[in-house]
C-alpha cells in the first residue's frame, strides 16, 4: 500500500446562519456559543485546509496551469448546517464569473470587501447530499401550484400575486418581486404571513408544506418583502443518501439539515433577499432563470464490482465527482487518479493506518492508493474525468 494519504484539517465557517450545535456533535468538537455554518475541505483560498504540520494545502498541490480558472483542487467540499434561511441567491456561470471579478477589479474593489460579489473567476454549481432530513428552496414552482396557494391564502397580497402570474405569466412577477417591485406596505406582508400561519395546519398536504415553510421563513426575517420570492420556490425535502443537484444560474436558499456539499472551487454568490450581507439584485436577475423548473436529483449509481460498498452521484458536471464508500464487512481498497479528499460522515474506521471519525478528513494525492477498514461510511471527492479506482476484499 502507497502510504501517501495524509491528514488534513477543516477549514471552519462562522457565518450568522449556521447552527450552534448540529456540526460540533457531528464532529464530536465541544460548542463553543458561537454558529458553525460550515467546515471546507480543500484549497480555496477563502478557507483552505492544512496538513498537520501546518502547511496549506493548497502550497503542496501542484498549480493546475494555463486555462485553468482556479489553482489547486478544481472542486471543493464542505460540511454543512444551516439553523435559518440562506440568503436568496444563485451562482455565476465561468463567463459571468470571469466578466464579474474583471470589472469589480477595475472598479478597485477589495477581495475582502464586503460588497464584492466575485472574488474568484470560477462557476459555482454545487451539489448536497443529505446527511440528515433535509429541507431546500431551488428554482421556481409550477405555476398553477403557486396561483393555487395563493388563491388558498386569499389576502389582498396574494389575490394580487395569483392574478399576476395567471395574466403575465411567472417570470414578471418573479422579477418584481425580487425587485421589491411589487411594493407591498408592510401590513400586507405580515398579513400574508399571519394567513401562512394558519394555513401551516391545512388539510391539504401540498398547501401546509408550503404555508409552513413561509411561516418558518418569516419567523427570521419578519416584515421582508424577500418572503414573497421564497413563496413561488419550489421545496425539496431530502432524505439522509438523497442528493440535490444546483446549477449555475438556479434560485436557491437552504433551511435546514445537516448535508455534505460539493461544489466547484469557488465562493461567487449573488444575493438576493434574506440576508445581511451585499445584495445584487440586478445582478440576479441578469443570471437568474426565473422561469418554473423542477429540482434536479442525483440518483447514485452502484459500482460494478464493489456493489453498494460505493455509490457514486455524478450530475452533469465536470469538475467534481462523489463517490459515498461504505467499507462496512470488508475492506475497500481505492486507487486515486487525482488529487481526492476523503471525509468520513459516518462511523469510524482507518484511512490506512490513520482513524478516521466523523468530521475527520483525509487528502490522496494523484496516483496514491489507500485503504478503508473499519464501519467507517466516508464521502470521497474526485474529478469527474479522474474517479477513484475502487475494489472491495470481504
Amino acid at each position: 500500500m502507497n502510504p501517501t494519504a495524509r491528514r488534513i484539517s477543516g477549514y471552519p465557517m462562522h457565518y450568522d446562519w449556521g447552527d450552534l450545535h448540529a456540526l460540533h456533535d457531528f464532529c464530536g468538537t465541544p460548542a463553543d456559543g458561537e454558529p458553525l455554518a460550515e467546515i471546507w475541505y480543500g484549497t480555496h483560498r477563502g478557507g483552505p485546509s492544512q496538513l498537520e504540520d501546518g502547511t496549506l494545502l493548497e502550497d503542496v498541490v501542484a498549480p493546475r496551469g494555463k486555462g485553468a480558472h482556479v489553482d489547486g483542487f478544481p472542486y471543493l467540499a464542505k460540511l454543512i448546517a444551516p439553523a435559518k434561511p440562506l440568503s436568496i441567491q444563485v451562482h455565476p456561470s465561468i463567463e459571468e464569473a470571469e466578466a464579474g471579478f474583471d470589472r469589480e477589479n477595475k472598479l478597485g474593489i477589495p477581495l475582502s470587501s464586503p460588497d464584492r460579489v466575485f472574488v474568484d473567476r470560477n462557476h459555482k454549481p454545487e451539489m448536497l447530499l443529505a446527511l440528515t432530513p433535509w429541507r431546500t428552496l431551488v428554482g421556481f414552482a409550477p405555476e398553477q401550484e403557486l396561483i393555487r396557494f395563493n388563491e388558498e391564502v386569499s389576502t389582498p397580497l396574494s389575490l394580487h400575486i395569483a392574478k399576476l402570474i395567471r395574466e403575465q405569466g411567472l417570470e414578471r412577477p418573479a422579477a418584481s418581486a425580487l425587485r421589491d417591485g411589487l411594493k407591498p406596505p408592510i401590513e400586507h406582508v405580515e398579513e400574508y404571513a399571519r394567513r401562512c400561519g394558519e394555513l401551516a395546519r391545512h388539510s391539504d398536504p401540498a398547501i401546509a408544506k408550503r404555508a409552513g415553510m413561509l411561516e418558518f421563513v418569516h419567523s427570521f426575517f419578519p416584515g421582508q418583502s424577500s418572503l414573497l420570492v421564497a413563496a413561488l420556490m419550489n421545496i425539496v425535502d431530502l432524505e439522509p443518501g438523497q442528493a440535490l443537484f444546483t446549477p449555475s444560474g438556479t434560485i436557491h436558499s437552504y433551511l435546514s439539515g445537516v448535508g455534505f456539499e460539493v461544489m466547484s472551487s469557488s465562493a461567487n454568490t449573488i444575493r438576493a433577499g434574506l440576508t445581511s450581507k451585499h445584495i445584487d439584485v440586478e445582478g440576479l436577475l441578469s443570471t437568474a432563470n426565473l422561469r418554473s423548473s423542477a429540482p434536479t436529483l442525483v440518483e447514485p449509481g452502484k459500482h460494478p464490482e464493489c456493489g453498494i460498498h460505493v455509490l457514486t452521484y455524478q450530475p452533469d458536471v465536470e469538475d467534481f465527482r462523489l463517490d459515498v464508500a461504505d467499507a462496512s464487512g470488508g475492506r475497500l481498497r481505492g486507487a486515486a487518479a487525482a488529487d481526492t479528499v476523503v471525509v468520513a460522515i459516518d462511523g469510524n474506521g482507518f484511512v490506512n493506518q490513520e482513524t478516521l471519525a466523523r468530521g475527520s478528513a483525509m487528502w490522496i494525492p494523484a496516483h496514491g492508493d489507500f485503504e478503508l477498514r473499519g464501519t467507517v461510511k466516508v464521502a470521497v471527492v474526485s474529478i469527474a474525468k479522474a474517479p477513484v479506482k475502487w475494489s472491495f476484499i470481504p
